[in-house]
């Protein structure tokens, strides 16, 4: 049975909620690529993977996200960023998506919400990590899953 919330529309009508809390966030983490980068090349970075989360929401599939993911790790790799990084940027936005949900999605629908934010998100840090690991080691890492 196919859970009927919308979530894709649910996180458009708290887009800019969301992407204003996960900048604070973001500064909050004192990441040094991200402070080097300014608040608007950060901002835009943020909407860029928001964005990315709506599409695979929208579509429900991960093909965009997974594409959206080699891309960070390709240019943020040449321009040294950590792993880390990426993944403190990327929870810090996790961690809106989830107050949004919990704090003003119907509550038989926070589960399903969260469930597909966690499950793209999730499969773009795997996906980051994956390709990190590949281009340090000079040869293809596979997720475990």
């Amino acid at each position: 049975m196919e859970n009927p919330f919308d979530v894709a529309g649910f996180l458009v009508a708290h887009r800019a909620s969301v992407l204003a809390s996960a900048d604070v966030e973001v500064v909050g983490r004192r990441l040094p690529h991200y402070e080097a980068a300014g608040a608007q090349e950060t901002s835009k970075r943020l909407a860029a993977l928001f964005d990315v989360v709506v599409i695979a929401a929208t579509e429900k599939q991960l093909d965009i996200a997974l594409a959206h993911a080699d891309h960070i790790a390709a240019e943020r790799e040449q321009t040294g960023h950590d792993l880390s990084e990426l993944q403190r940027a990327i929870n810090a936005l996790e961690e809106q998506l989830w107050h949004a949900v919990t704090e003003d999605a119907p509550v038989d629908a926070q589960g399903f919400a969260l469930g597909m934010v966690s499950t793209i998100l999730g499969a773009v840090k795997d996906r980051l990590a994956c390709e990190y690991v590949s281009r340090a080691a000079g040869k293809p890492t596979h997720t475990l899953r």
